[in-house]
C-alpha cells in the first residue's frame, strides 16, 4: 500500500476522532457520554462489517482509583491504633491497605468495588468473515472509554513519580515498621520509646499521602490519543479488509473482528467482559488480539511483550512478528516489557485467558514531560501523532495478510 493511502486513512482516523471528541468531550465509563458514543461507534461498524453486536456489562468505575482514598484513611485509622497502643490491629489495618493495593492497583482484581455503585458499560464489536473455510480470527480492538483527569499529570507532572514513590512507600513502611514493632514487642524487645519513635516517624510521614486524595479528577480527559483515535484505527483497517472483500479480494480463512472495548480507563473492566462472556467462543477456534494503544510519538513506536505492571506474559511471537514487519515497512518499531507502576491494557484480559495478544502503542510509558497529554486535558486530536497512525494502520493490515498466509494451504 502507498504513502498516500495510508495518509488518507490516517487522516480518516483523525477526522473521525476530532468528530467523536468534539460530541463527546469525556466519556467515563459508566456515564451517558460513553454510552452513546459506543452507540455511534456500533453505528459506525454497521457500515462495513458483516455482522455487529453489542454487549454490556456491569461495572464499578468509582472502585478502580476510589481505593486510593480508602487506603488514606486506613493509614490514619491505623496511626491512631498505633498511639492507643492496640499494635495488632495497627498491623492488621496495614495489611489489609497493602492486599487493597495489590488487588486493585498491581492485578487490577475487583477487590473493594462492592463499595462503590455499579453502572453500565458497553462493548460493540463487528465482524468481517472470511470468504471460504474459517480457521481463524485476529481481534483488532482498542477502548473508547476516556480516564479521569490525574492532576499529578495535569499541572507538574515532572513530580508525578516522586509523589507516587514517596506515598507507595509510606504505605509499604507503615506495614512494615508496625509489624516490626509488633514482633519485637512479643519478644519483650521493644519499649515505649521505640514505640513512640515509629509512631512519630509514620505521623510525619503521613505528608506523602496528603496529595495522593487529589491525585485525580472527578472530570474526564478528551481522550484522543488514548484512547479514541485507535478505535478509528481498527475502524480503518476493518474499512480496508471489507473494501477488499467487496472487491474479490477477501481473506479466505480469517474473521477479522474490530472492537472496541468500555472501562478500560477503571481497570480493563469492558475487555475482562468480553472474555468472560466469549471465552468458549474464542478458544474455538484459534483467536489473536491485535490491540492498540496511546498513538503519540512514532518514534516510540513498540509492541508489548508484557502487560498489567509486568505481571501479565504477551505474546512474545506476536509482538515478535507485528516489529519484523515495522521493519520490513522501514519503521523503527521495538519490544518491550511494559512497566512496573504504569498500569495495563486490554491485551492483558486475553492474554490471562490463555489467548494470544499484544499492544501496538506509540508512547514512552515513563515520559513525564511537561506538557505530556496522557490522562490530562491535553489529550485532544492536536495531540495525535498522525505519522504514528499511518505506520500503525500499515503494520496492522500487514500483520493480518501475513497470518492469513499462514493458514492458506
Amino acid at each position: 500500500m502507498d504513502k498516500s493511502e495510508l495518509d488518507r486513512m490516517a487522516d480518516a482516523a483523525m477526522e473521525f476522532t476530532a468528530e467523536v471528541t468534539n460530541k463527546w468531550t469525556a466519556r467515563l465509563a459508566g456515564s451517558p457520554a460513553c454510552l452513546a458514543c459506543a452507540d455511534y461507534l456500533k453505528t459506525t461498524l454497521t457500515q462495513f462489517c458483516d455482522e455487529v453486536d453489542h454487549q454490556v456489562f456491569s461495572v464499578r468505575p468509582g472502585a478502580f482509583l476510589g481505593y486510593i482514598r480508602i487506603n488514606i484513611i486506613l493509614y490514619l485509622v491505623a496511626l491512631i491504633s498505633l498511639f492507643l497502643g492496640q499494635l495488632l490491629i495497627a498491623a492488621l489495618i496495614a495489611s489489609l491497605s497493602v492486599l487493597i493495593t495489590v488487588m486493585e492497583f498491581f492485578i487490577y482484581k475487583e477487590f473493594v468495588d462492592g463499595l462503590y455503585p455499579k453502572k453500565q458499560g458497553k462493548n460493540v464489536f463487528g465482524h468481517i468473515e472470511p470468504v471460504g473455510e474459517l480457521k481463524q480470527q485476529i481481534i483488532i480492538s482498542a477502548h473508547h472509554d476516556s480516564a479521569h483527569i490525574f492532576n499529578f499529570l495535569e499541572k507538574n507532572p515532572s513530580t508525578y513519580v516522586r509523589k507516587v514513590l514517596a506515598a507507595t512507600a509510606t504505605q509499604l513502611g507503615l506495614f512494615i515498621l508496625t509489624y516490626l514493632l509488633l514482633i519485637l514487642t512479643w519478644a519483650g524487645l521493644g519499649g515505649n520509646a521505640l514505640h513512640w519513635i515509629i509512631t512519630l516517624i509514620l505521623a510525619v510521614a503521613a505528608v506523602n499521602l496528603y496529595p495522593l486524595w487529589f491525585f485525580y479528577d472527578k472530570k474526564g480527559t478528551p481522550g484522543a490519543g488514548d484512547n479514541l483515535v485507535c478505535t478509528a484505527l481498527a475502524i480503518e483497517v476493518g474499512k480496508f479488509f471489507a473494501r477488499e472483500k467487496a472487491q474479490g479480494r477477501g481473506l479466505k480463512h480469517t474473521r477479522l473482528v474490530i472492537g472496541s472495548w468500555d472501562a478500560e480507563e477503571c481497570g480493563l473492566r469492558g475487555a475482562r467482559a468480553f472474555v468472560k462472556q466469549y471465552r468458549a467462543e474464542l478458544h474455538t477456534i484459534k483467536t489473536y488480539n491485535f490491540n492498540l494503544e496511546c498513538m503519540y510519538d512514532h518514534k516510540a513506536l513498540s509492541f508489548l511483550r508484557s502487560d498489567l505492571n509486568n505481571f501479565v506474559p504477551l505474546s512474545v511471537d506476536m509482538a515478535n512478528e507485528g516489529a519484523a514487519i515495522g521493519r520490513e515497512l522501514d519503521y523503527a518499531v521495538g519490544v518491550h516489557p511494559f512497566p512496573f507502576l504504569a498500569g495495563g491494557t486490554d491485551a492483558a484480559e486475553f492474554a490471562k485467558a490463555g489467548i494470544e495478544a499484544t499492544t501496538l502503542a506509540a508512547m514512552d510509558w515513563q515520559n513525564r514531560e511537561a506538557d505530556i497529554p496522557y490522562h490530562t486535558t491535553r489529550d485532544t486530536i492536536d495531540a495525535v501523532d498522525r505519522e504514528a497512525l499511518s505506520r500503525s494502520i500499515a503494520i496492522g493490515i500487514r500483520y493480518v495478510q501475513e497470518k492469513e498466509k499462514e493458514v492458506i494451504v
